[in-house]
């Protein structure tokens, strides 16, 4: 008997990212205010669950996430506030394919509350990414995902191994001229950061851009359909 060849599942419709994104909104905002002590804060994770029911969310929502939104207001763990907020990653390249918003360059931190209100966050549906979703060109939507691989395996790389690599060499053979692209920075042949080569960037630095191509290319191969349509069980092999 014959196995059956694996096939990837299809992109997701520009609908489903809408509503992706918008979860994430809901995800990053709820990790990012629950150390907060401002009335404010404990009053909108209350709204954030309304809203969700509003806009008939809360289907979307995974285990985990569910948990999150739900527990009390104050209760969540450090683990879950830290991987929370960095979802906000995956967040704005939801929205730069939904074409609202520009991509940060390569190694800056998205700014949440900006990304997110560019996507609708707590307003009416008519209001949100969800009316008339469009995406990106198929096409640009796969060369990102090009650069943000190349970009994950140097970074993961040189965690693993250390020392300086002739990145901009790789860069030319997989996407081609212009190298610089999506804000990157090139000295001495390798990635650099704050205007430092990789290799010498301090390790705060180093965390940092770890965690952005991580969870930006998770959200990029999730946009072309790879490996699977759960979000959370999209890989980011390098």
């Amino acid at each position: 008997m014959e196995e059956e060849e694996f096939q990837e599942p299809p992109p997701p419709t520009p609908e489903k990212v809408a509503r992706r994104a918008l979860v994430l909104s809901a995800v990053t905002c709820r990790s990012m205010i629950d150390d907060k002590q401002d009335p404010w804060a404990k009053e909108m994770s209350t709204q954030i669950l309304e809203w969700l029911e509003r806009l008939d969310l809360k289907k979307e929502l995974s285990e985990w996430e569910k948990a999150l939104l739900t527990k009390p207001f104050g209760e969540l763990s450090e683990k879950d506030r830290r991987d929370g907020s960095w979802l906000s990653e995956a967040m704005v390249i939801l929205a730069w394919a939904l074409g609202k918003t520009p991509l940060p360059s390569f190694d800056a931190q998205c700014d949440p509350p900006d990304v997110g209100s560019c996507l609708g966050f707590t307003q009416p549906i008519v209001e949100t990414a969800l009316s008339s979703p469009q995406l990106l060109p198929r096409e640009q939507l796969s060369e990102y995902n090009e650069f943000i691989y190349n970009l994950h395996w140097r970074v993961r790389d040189h965690r693993l191994r250390g020392g300086p690599y002739d990145f901009e060499s790789l860069a030319r053979k997989a996407w081609g001229e212009p190298i610089l692209r999506h804000g990157l920075k090139i000295i001495d042949k390798d990635i650099a950061l704050g205007g430092i080569p990789l290799t010498q960037a301090p390790e705060s630095a180093r965390r940092s851009i770890t965690s952005i191509t991580q969870e930006r290319h998770r959200a990029s191969n999730w946009l072309i359909g790879y490996a699977s349509e759960d979000f959370y069980e999209v890989t980011t092999d390098t």
